[in-house]
């Protein structure tokens, strides 16, 4: 049983802001025998939809090591289970706290600590990030972190793959921006977006500068910490115990362990790892108004009220869609790479959105 092809990706800084949550991760499994599961919650009202989600997500670990869901509704955890195992050979059993690389949908959750720093007079949503990093070069003096979030601040995104697939090691956000902070703007500020990482990782170095500790510190205090995420981390600092082994698909179908990257320089724009049930927390926060005003978020996404989100990097695919006005997100996150894993994953996300409808849910 293979997943059809699904629909399309459109990336946005602030698209994982949700209110019913479901967070899918996958993998990349040998084994064509039923998966495997670790339950989780399972809230009795959902019972229907959640044996409706599990048999849309088993076939997903045919092709990858395991796959952890967790479903939030109306900021209410009800489904969270693990399928299959966290390595094709030997692996744990998935868990649906079970951290896997979220890579670009961490820009929704800092988009959000920039709200946060706004709030606290830190920084300027419209004003020049040089007010904040004054050594910054001179091209960047119209520069916003508004149109940073934004991607309309014309930074470059990754000039080759080989900056996507990185193996140096960051603490801070400002020990990445040599890798690009020298090099020409490609647009005009507060023109054309253009979608980039690495301004988001400029992003990421104003709001540790303006806070004065570094932005996976600043993350932890006021995001991580507040809304529960506790298998939330930079990449490379999680316990390796925890870690999935990760996998890449390549075009001809055959999988293969990825080759060892470290994702820690792309801080909020994708350096981080997380569990389904941590990226439900977070949501849920948002929901409430525990971590900014919600209509704050509102005013970001400018009249937004669906969106699709993505990302993609090696050993994982990453994609959510949020339907603020009816409360509905998806989130769906794997532990392989690769085109044919983003189709199948995308087909499943599709499907889990219907299922996890209210109507889906009421019938």
């Amino acid at each position: 049983m293979r997943a059809q092809a699904g629909i399309s990706t459109v990336r946005s800084p602030a698209s994982g802001v949700a209110f019913v949550t479901i967070v899918v991760i996958a993998g990349a499994c040998a084994s064509q025998r039923r998966p495997v599961t670790t339950p989780g919650i399972a809230h009795p009202d959902h019972a229907l939809a959640i044996e409706r989600g599990r048999n849309i997500v088993r076939p997903l670990v045919r092709r990858g090591s395991g796959v952890a869901v967790a479903v939030g509704v109306d900021g209410q955890l009800v489904w969270s289970e693990g399928f299959g195992r966290t390595a094709r050979a030997g692996g744990e059993p998935v868990r649906p706290d079970s951290p896997f690389r979220v890579y670009s949908l961490m820009k929704q959750v800092t988009a959000v600590l920039a709200l946060q720093s706004a709030g606290r007079g830190e920084v300027g949503m419209r004003d020049p990030v040089r007010h904040v990093l004054p050594a910054l070069p001179e091209h960047y003096r119209q520069v916003t972190l508004l149109q940073l979030l934004t991607h309309t601040a014309g930074v470059r995104h990754y000039r080759d793959p080989s900056e996507a697939t990185l193996t140096t090691r960051c603490a801070s956000a400002g020990e990445a921006l040599p890798l690009f902070i020298a090099d020409p703007l490609v647009g005009v500020p507060a023109g054309e977006e253009s979608y980039s990482t690495w301004g988001f990782v400029l992003a990421s170095a104003v709001l540790e500068a303006a806070a004065g500790m570094p932005f996976d510190s600043l993350l932890a205090i006021r995001i991580l910490q507040p809304a529960g995420m506790t298998s939330t981390h930079l990449d490379g600092t999680a316990d390796p115990a925890s870690r999935p082994t990760y996998y890449d698909v390549a075009a001809d179908g055959a999988v293969s362990v990825s080759a060892s990257v470290d994702n820690s320089c792309k801080m909020g724009g994708g350096g981080f790892v997380a569990s389904a049930e941590d990226i439900v927390r977070f949501h849920n926060a948002v929901l409430d108004g525990s971590l900014v005003p919600l209509v704050a978020v509102r005013q970001m996404l400018a009249g937004r009220t669906t969106l699709e989100a993505g990302g993609s990097g090696t050993g994982g695919e990453a994609l959510s869609y949020v339907d603020i006005d009816s409360r509905i997100s998806v989130v769906v996150l794997s532990n392989t790479g690769g085109l044919e894993q983003r189709i199948a994953l995308e087909r499943a996300r599709e499907l889990l959105v219907g299922v996890f409808t209210p109507a889906s849910v009421a019938h």
